[in-house]
C-alpha cells in the first residue's frame, strides 16, 4: 500500500513535504501545474518554490511585507520568476474571497494553507465560496489532538499573545481538518513524519485507480516541539487542552458563521500584488472606470441625501460629513439631518431635525427592549454587533422621514462617516443609476449588501412603500426573523422579495467593478468620496490596501504615498 511517508524528501520544503507534493500530483489525471500558498514566507523555505522550479504556475501569500521583499529580492533573477504572483495580504474571513474570485483560478492543481492562526476559518470560507484544489497540504496543530477542535476566531490573532509561554494556542486539529475536508468529498491521505502537515486529495481530479491505497498515519506530534519543550506529545497536549483561560472551537458542534458574526471585524486588508520577472511590475490592479456609463438625463433630477449621528458621532466623524457636503456637493442639493441627543448647525441646504422627536415608533422601539440586553447584541459576556437590532434601527427611521418630508426625485441613504474630498458635478450623481431604475446600491457576493450609500427613485410610489416596509422591521419586530439583525439584512431581505415580485428595478452601482470589502472606494463614488466605516475612522483616511483598482484622483495617490 503505498504510504506517503515513503515519499518524503525536501529540496526547498521545511519537511517532507516536497516529496509528498510530488507524488500526490503525479497522480493527477489532468495536471496543468498551478498552485497557491498562504503563508510562503521570504522563498527559502515553502511548498511551492520546487514546484516554481518544476515548471508550475502560481500565487504565493504573506503577510509580512519584509518576507515579500526577500522573497522578491531572492528570484527576481531566475527565470521562473515570471511565473510566480506574490501578494502581501493577512488572510482571513473576508478577503480570502480575493483569492478565490479575484486571483481567477478557483480549482489549483495544489494548495497550501500554513498561517498559525485562524487556518480552520479561512479554509471553511474558501470551500465555502467554491475553492476545489485537487491536492491539499495544511497545517495542523498536533497538541489540539486527534478530535474537531480549532481555535476561536479572531481578524488580528497571535499566537504568542494568547500563549505566551509556549506559542502552542493556534491552527487546527487534525480531526477538523478531516470533518471540514469530507464535507466536500476530499479523501484523507495522512499526516507526514515530522506531525506538521496533512494531506487530503479531490478524488475526480484523479487518474482511476490512483487514490485507492494511498494512506498515512492519522496522526503524529511534532517532533520540533517535542524537542523544543523536551516533554512527550501526549504531556504537551494535556497541558494545552487544560488551560481554562483558552477557548476551544468543537467544529461539529460551533456554528462557524456564527463565531465569525460575534467579532467585529476591523477593516480587511486587500492585497498589495506584485508580478516578477526582469521587469518587475508592482500593480497589477486593473485601473478604475471615469465613467459609470449610463447617458444623462435630458433633465437632472433633484436630489437630496438623509444621514443621522448621535452626539459623540458628530463630534468624531458628523462635523467633517457635513463640512465635506457643504463644500462639495452640487449646489443643487440638500442634506437631511436628524440628529441623536445634539444639535448640528443647519443652514439653507442642510435641514437638521430631531430624530427622536420624529421618529416616535422608533423611541417605542427602544423603550420596549430596553430590558432586552439580546436586542442590543448582548448576550452573556458577549457582544454580537451583527445582533445589535437598535444600533442599526436609527438610520432606516432617518431614511423614512426624510422621504416623508423630502420633495427629491432621488434620495440618498448615506453614512455619516463619509467625506466628499473633491467637487462633485450635478451629473455624476444623475448617472448613478439608470432614470427607469427605483433603487440604486452595492450588492455584495456572498454576503450582505453594502447600505452606505443607496439611492431611492422617490417618483415611484412602490420605492416609498418600501422604505416604509423597511422601519416595519422594526415597529412589528420582524427584524428578528433574520439570521442577522442589522438593516442591511432587512433591506437584502426585502430586496429579495420585490426581485421575486418583479415590482421594482434594482441596479448595481458597481457594476463592472471587482468585488472586494470595500466596495465604495472601488467603484464609481470614489471618484469623489471616501468611506471611513470602522477603524479607518481613527486612520482619517480609506488605505490604498482597501483598493482593487487603481484610482488616479489625487487623493487616491496620496493614499499610496502614505502607504509606502
Amino acid at each position: 500500500m503505498p504510504n506517503i511517508n515513503d515519499h518524503e524528501y525536501s529540496i526547498f520544503s521545511q519537511n517532507g513535504e516536497d516529496g509528498i507534493i510530488a507524488f500526490l500530483t503525479g497522480g493527477l489525471k489532468d495536471n496543468r501545474k498551478r498552485f497557491i500558498e498562504i503563508g510562503t514566507a521570504d522563498g527559502g523555505e515553502n511548498n511551492s518554490l520546487y514546484l516554481l522550479k518544476l515548471g508550475w504556475t502560481g500565487l504565493g501569500i504573506d503577510a509580512d511585507p519584509e518576507n515579500i521583499r526577500r522573497y522578491m529580492a531572492r528570484i527576481t533573477h531566475k527565470p521562473f520568476a515570471e511565473r510566480l504572483t506574490l501578494a502581501r495580504m493577512k488572510v482571513g474571513w473576508d478577503n480570502c474571497q480575493w483569492i478565490v474570485d479575484e486571483y481567477g483560478d478557483k480549482n489549483p492543481d495544489f494548495f497550501s494553507l500554513d498561517i498559525d492562526s485562524v487556518d480552520y476559518y479561512v479554509a471553511y470560507r474558501m470551500l465555502q465560496l467554491g475553492f476545489r484544489p485537487s491536492v491539499v497540504c495544511c497545517e495542523y496543530n498536533a497538541f489540539l489532538g486527534k478530535g474537531p477542535l480549532t481555535v476561536m476566531y479572531e481578524e488580528d490573532f497571535s499566537r504568542r499573545r494568547l500563549d505566551p509561554q509556549r506559542g502552542l494556542y493556534f491552527g487546527v486539529g487534525v480531526g477538523a481538518w478531516r470533518h471540514l475536508f469530507a464535507q466536500y468529498g476530499y479523501k484523507f491521505c495522512g499526516v507526514d513524519t515530522a506531525g506538521v502537515n496533512v494531506f487530503f486529495c479531490r478524488p475526480e481530479a484523479f487518474a482511476p485507480g490512483f487514490l485507492g491505497d494511498v494512506n498515512g498515519p492519522e496522526h503524529a506530534y511534532t517532533r520540533i516541539f517535542v524537542n523544543k519543550f523536551r516533554m512527550p506529545g501526549e504531556e504537551l497536549e494535556r497541558e494545552l487542552l487544560g488551560r481554562s483561560d483558552l477557548v476551544f472551537v468543537d467544529v461539529t458542534e460551533e456554528s462557524v458563521e456564527d463565531i465569525v458574526a460575534d467579532c467585529e471585524l476591523p477593516p480587511a486588508d486587500g492585497p498589495q500584488v506584485f508580478t516578477l520577472g526582469p521587469s518587475a511590475v508592482a500593480d497589477a490592479r486593473p485601473v478604475a472606470a471615469v465613467s459609470s456609463g449610463i447617458n444623462p438625463p435630458k433633465k437632472m433630477p433633484v436630489v437630496h441625501a438623509a444621514a443621522t449621528f448621535h452626539a459623540e458621532g458628530y463630534e468624531r466623524f458628523g462635523k467633517e460629513f457635513i463640512e465635506s457636503f457643504r463644500r462639495h456637493w452640487p449646489k443643487e442639493t440638500k442634506l437631511w439631518i436628524f440628529a441623536e441627543g445634539c444639535k448640528p448647525e443647519g443652514c439653507d441646504r442642510v435641514i437638521v431635525r430631531d430624530l427622536h422627536e420624529d421618529a416616535r415608533d422608533l423611541v417605542e422601539f427602544k423603550q420596549r427592549h430596553a430590558a432586552n440586553p439580546g436586542a442590543r447584541g448582548h448576550f452573556g459576556e458577549t457582544y454580537q454587533y451583527m445582533l445589535d437590532s437598535v444600533r442599526w434601527s436609527h438610520r432606516i427611521f432617518a431614511l423614512r422621514e426624510a422621504a416623508l418630508r423630502s420633495d427629491a426625485d432621488i434620495l440618498v441613504n448615506i453614512d455619516a462617516d463619509i467625506v466628499c474630498f473633491q467637487n462633485m458635478p450635478m451629473e455624476f450623481l444623475a448617472t448613478l443609476m439608470p432614470e427607469d431604475a427605483d433603487i440604486g446600491f452595492m450588492p455584495r457576493r456572498n454576503i450582505y449588501s453594502e447600505c452606505s450609500f443607496v439611492l431611492y427613485n422617490l417618483r415611484n410610489p412602490v420605492v416609498r412603500k418600501f422604505i416604509l416596509d423597511h422601519t416595519d422591521y422594526y415597529t412589528h419586530d420582524k427584524i428578528f426573523t433574520l439570521a442577522r439583525w442589522t438593516d442591511c439584512h432587512a433591506f437584502d431581505s426585502m430586496v429579495a422579495a420585490h426581485r421575486k415580485a418583479s415590482d421594482l428595478k434594482f441596479y448595481n452601482i458597481n457594476e463592472g467593478v471587482p468585488d472586494s470589502m470595500h466596495p465604495f472606494v472601488n467603484g464609481p463614488l470614489g471618484r469623489y468620496m471616501d468611506h471611513l466605516k470602522g477603524g479607518r475612522k481613527d486612520e482619517g483616511r480609506s488605505s490604498d490596501k482597501d483598493l482593487v483598482v487603481v484610482r488616479t484622483e489625487e487623493y487616491w495617490a496620496k493614499a499610496r504615498t502614505a502607504d509606502r
